[in-house]
């Protein structure tokens, strides 16, 4: 999935740059100036200053209504360590369990944020590219890199925060039947 979306998205940017782009394009200078330095640095900052408050499930996540109305579950039996890519590994191992138990469900949950918080980046670079392809004229690429934006990186985010919601449920379930 990803590679559907980041070689295009680094094709798009040497497509600007120049050295790859198409006789059938227009000529001349594409790259942005430097003022489009900030945004991209943005973007790419948002790994360190995003504060953890934003990682916390809200009560209105607990239940996974709402991702699971936006399609999560669909969308899960495809990601990396999704349904399928599960099933298949139990049809090798019977034993095998992304969780086995309170300690590895908690390490999962920093996974899920560590993957969130990557997601979060591509996700905002994939914006200022998208909306960089827009204002060129590119609509094509623009189009491609927004919807491929939501597929690889949107969805990716949702999961996470449905996948830390469920599982922060039952610890708390968990320690209030063994208190």
């Amino acid at each position: 999935m990803a590679g559907g979306w980041l070689g295009p998205l680094m094709m798009f940017w040497l497509y600007v740059w120049g050295p790859l782009r198409p006789l059938s394009y227009a000529s001349g200078d594409f790259l942005p100036g430097a003022s489009f330095l900030a945004p991209v640095i943005a973007c790419i900052a948002l790994w360190w200053v995003l504060p953890n408050s934003y990682f916390r499930v809200y009560r209105f996540e607990h239940s996974g209504r709402l991702y699971e109305w936006l399609g999560v579950l669909a969308f899960r039996k495809f990601a990396a360590n999704g349904d399928f890519a599960n099933r298949w590994e139990r049809r090798k191992d019977p034993n095998f369990r992304m969780i086995r138990g309170r300690r590895s469900a908690a390490e999962f949950i920093v996974r899920t944020k560590q993957s969130e918080r990557g997601h979060i980046v591509q996700l905002a670079l994939g914006v200022v590219s998208s909306a960089y392809a827009w204002s060129l004229g590119w609509h094509g690429w623009a189009v491609y890199l927004a919807v491929g934006n939501v597929l690889v990186n949107f969805y990716p985010i949702v999961l996470q925060r449905y996948t830390r919601g469920r599982i922060e449920g039952l610890l708390h379930r968990a320690s209030r039947t063994s208190a």
